[in-house]
């Protein structure tokens, strides 16, 4: 690791760290108590129930997702609610899960706790005292990822291991020592473990640690020599990749197929087809049969919604246009004052940090280019904590003046304090409903649904916010709901006639919004904007007045006397 700037001992960065993993920690909870399970969590905590109460070990990976990260996630609560006697909770799902997801979601807080340590140890490292106090304070006013620091989702578990590696493999860039870069191997494993984009991760460091050696005086000789070693390296990088997830998931194996006998799928292989009817019935590792689900399904794209247009299969400019809405201003402010500061090419190729800003880049083009998934700006959340550790550079200091202050300049101190004030106005502007945010560019959250009525703001995790709005306007209870999500809206107290809308593609028939005999109609927004709801099911409301939003803002209470006016005729 780099050395420690000397400077003379001071308590003030350590108190102020400190208090910011207390206040970070007070938001996540309470964020983590004001909303009802998200889409993915209803899945997470169904198969966490029957791995903990029937040892079912397939969970979800025929579904294209690994297991691991809910199992670290829920093992916490559930072992705790044992201890008290209170297994039952973890039996009854989903009937009980407004009962239980807060406690899972507290119990599962330690991993963004673990994220804002590494942090802040980064930050130390490259930058100085005042720099861990900077960037952990950013971390724990961060609106993302205070709200998926509540959910028991794979959003931060790979998060906080996509950290945990980056860290390694910078060190084995600035010290040489191959044990950081076997290191960064195995935490890849975990990573992978947690979510499959990890994937990504392999080529990208590749190509940062091909930038990192190259010199002007290199001839195309040498340069071939380094070339070769680093595809080498980085294929021995990727076996022990794959090794260290086959050993976290427990050596645990499973065929391709689940069914045994004809497999009517191998027919166009022709001669080879009883071959490939083996493979299908041999196990391998289990993740690499999530990871198989989940390259067909990226093949097959997914329905989404960005800027008014439904469409199958993604935007290239998707994730651009969800980091310009949903990261808070300022800290877009900080980006521009770091490359300021250094410049743009002397950032990405000069300073210290540089594999940061580099691997940031890659991963937005790469998914930027390849991803036909485009479900939320949580797909760019990894990055989130490397690009708060490359701003603390801002808070980094050559010498020191009385009682060990890093000598800063009045602009720049008054840079750090207004990036954290914006901040904390940005987290209070939406506190305890983080997961809804949108900057001031796209109009809030009510200007936001216009841009991205997906996860970004409407994940189904609304009821609660409804059953308390039911229970202070007790008119409201006369509703017909239709309710994005995968659990009956009755188990967070909501009453009414409630139809529930997954995501799957064989959905039941349902009551037109101008028959409904109920005196409201309530929509999520997912439903009516975003990419989930039958197409022009919704139009009879586009010209009504709400009568009432959640408030989180994620459903939507109109007259249904009014919707029928608005209906367009026949």
């Amino acid at each position: 690791m780099p050395k420690e700037i000397d400077t003379p001992r001071d308590r003030r960065p350590r108190l102020a760290t400190a208090a910011a993993a207390v206040v970070g920690l007070l938001l996540v909870w309470q964020a983590a108590l004001a909303s009802s399970a998200t889409y993915d969590e209803t899945t997470y905590l169904n198969a966490g129930s029957r791995w903990w109460r029937e040892g079912d070990r397939v969970g979800v990976t025929r579904m294209g997702s690994p297991n691991l990260f809910w199992k670290i996630q829920l093992a916490p609560a559930f072992a705790t609610l044992d201890l008290l006697g209170k297994g039952d909770l973890i039996a009854d799902q989903p009937r009980r899960q407004a009962e239980l997801l807060p406690l899972a979601r507290i119990g599962a807080s330690w991993i963004w706790l673990a994220g804002f340590g590494l942090v802040a140890w980064w930050a130390r490292r490259l930058n100085g005292p005042w720099a861990i106090a900077f960037a952990v304070w950013l971390y724990a006013l961060s609106p993302n990822l205070i709200a998926h620091g509540a959910l028991v989702t794979m959003e931060m578990p790979v998060t906080v291991a996509t950290v945990a590696l980056f860290l390694a493999f910078h060190a084995f860039l600035t010290t040489g020592r191959r044990r950081w870069f076997w290191t960064s191997a195995t935490l890849a494993g975990l990573a992978f473990a947690c979510k499959f984009t990890v994937v990504l991760y392999p080529p990208i460091l590749g190509l940062v640690w091909w930038l990192d050696g190259m010199s002007r005086d290199e001839d195309l000789a040498a340069r071939l020599r380094r070339t070769g070693r680093v595809a080498i390296g980085m294929a021995g990088y990727v076996a022990v990749l794959l090794a260290s997830d086959f050993a976290l998931t427990g050596f645990a194996v499973l065929p391709l197929s689940p069914a045994t006998g004809e497999h009517p799928s191998v027919a166009r292989f022709g001669a080879l087809s009883p071959l490939v009817a083996r493979l299908y019935e041999t196990p391998i590792p289990q993740d690499w049969v999530g990871f198989a689900g989940q390259v067909r399904h990226q093949a097959s794209g997914g329905p989404g919604y960005l800027l008014g247009e439904r469409k199958l299969g993604g935007w290239r400019s998707y994730y651009l246009i969800a980091a310009a809405v949903k990261v808070p201003l300022v800290f877009w402010l900080l980006v521009a004052c770091r490359l300021r500061l250094d410049g743009v090419k002397g950032c990405l190729a000069n300073a210290p940090d540089r594999m940061l800003l580099q691997a940031m880049l890659l991963f937005l083009a790469v998914a930027s280019a390849g991803s036909s998934r485009n479900y939320g700006v949580r797909y760019l959340l990894p990055m989130a904590p490397l690009a708060i550790v490359w701003v603390s550079r801002l808070a980094r200091a050559e010498g020191v003046e009385g009682a060990g202050l890093p000598r800063l300049g009045r602009t720049r101190r008054a840079i750090l304090v207004v990036g954290l004030l914006g901040q904390a106005v940005a987290v209070a502007s939406v506190h305890p409903d983080e997961l809804t945010y949108f900057n001031a560019i796209a109009g809030g959250r009510v200007g936001g649904r216009r841009i991205l009525a997906d996860s970004n703001l409407d994940w189904g995790q609304g009821l609660r916010s409804l059953a308390r709005l039911q229970r202070e306007r007790p008119e409201f209870r006369d509703l017909t709901l239709y309710y994005f999500g995968d659990v009956d809206p009755a188990f967070y107290g909501v009453v009414g006639d409630l139809h529930v809308i997954n995501a799957d593609e064989d959905r039941p028939p349902l009551p037109r919004v101008e028959d409904a005999t109920t005196r409201y109609v309530a929509v999520s927004a997912s439903l009516q904007h975003g990419p989930w709801g039958p197409d022009d099911f919704f139009r009879s409301l586009d010209g009504a007045e709400a009568a009432a939003w959640t408030e989180d803002t994620t459903i939507v209470v109109y007259r249904a006397a009014e919707a029928r006016r608005a209906a367009p005729p026949g």
